[in-house]
């Protein structure tokens, strides 16, 4: 009789990749995590594997050896590098204005969304066209307003180019991109973005032809 199996076995018979709970190691706090335990691969590999989930992030990670005669592991700590500057530049969201300022750049934020997925269409893989809906991009945006962090998700969408800037800058819509929200200095959130986002705001706008080279 079939039968349903957890997962799919791996090829050489050892065990397959542990999925890892990336949500709550990447929260901030200082974790250690224990070879045989927590992971399975090499130490240095499991490093590496930190190293690469902070930069899919686009934020930072300090990791340290452990070893004792229990075995060994990593002590590792996720950490956004603008973080002390972006709660100075927020320090204000607490006030009446401050909050109406986030309330607008959420509001922005989402109109883009719904603005590309009714007046954008993009290529598909087999050739024909869809609308183009930033799924991913919605997510993040709902769930950094939920979080009380969407400045820092914010920041943190722009610091690395993506795929919907791809599909924006083809689409010749620089009006849709979240680059256009951070640069406006007419908002009232403009405040709440640190120089290093602006400035690489500014520089992948200009890179794509959309404002003109200092």
């Amino acid at each position: 009789m079939a039968r349903r199996i957890s997962e799919f076995p791996s090829d050489d018979g050892t065990k397959s990749q542990r999925r890892y709970p990336w949500d709550e190691w990447t929260d901030g706090g200082a974790w250690e995590i224990r070879r045989g335990e927590d992971y399975d691969a090499a130490t240095e590999n499991m490093r590496v594997n930190l190293h690469m989930k902070a930069d899919a992030l686009a934020i930072k990670v300090r990791t340290k050896k452990v070893s004792d005669d229990n075995g060994e592991g990593l002590a590792f700590q996720f950490y956004d590098p603008e973080e002390n500057e972006i709660k100075m530049k927020t320090a204000t969201i607490g006030t009446t204005e401050g909050q109406a300022a986030l309330e607008m750049l959420y509001a922005d934020a989402m109109e883009i969304y719904e603005r590309a997925r009714k007046e954008v269409t993009i290529e598909r893989s087999d050739g024909r066209t869809q609308k183009y809906a930033a799924v991913r991009y919605k997510q993040q945006i709902e769930k950094g307003q939920a979080d009380g962090v969407l400045v820092p998700t914010i920041a943190r969408i722009i610091r690395k180019p993506t795929l919907g800037f791809g599909h924006l800058e083809n689409a010749n819509r620089p009006d849709l991109m979240l680059e256009t929200l951070v640069l406006d200095t007419t908002k009232p959130y403009h405040r709440f973005f640190t120089e290093k986002t602006i400035a690489t705001a500014r520089a992948r706008m200009q890179d794509a032809g959309f404002l003109p080279a200092d």
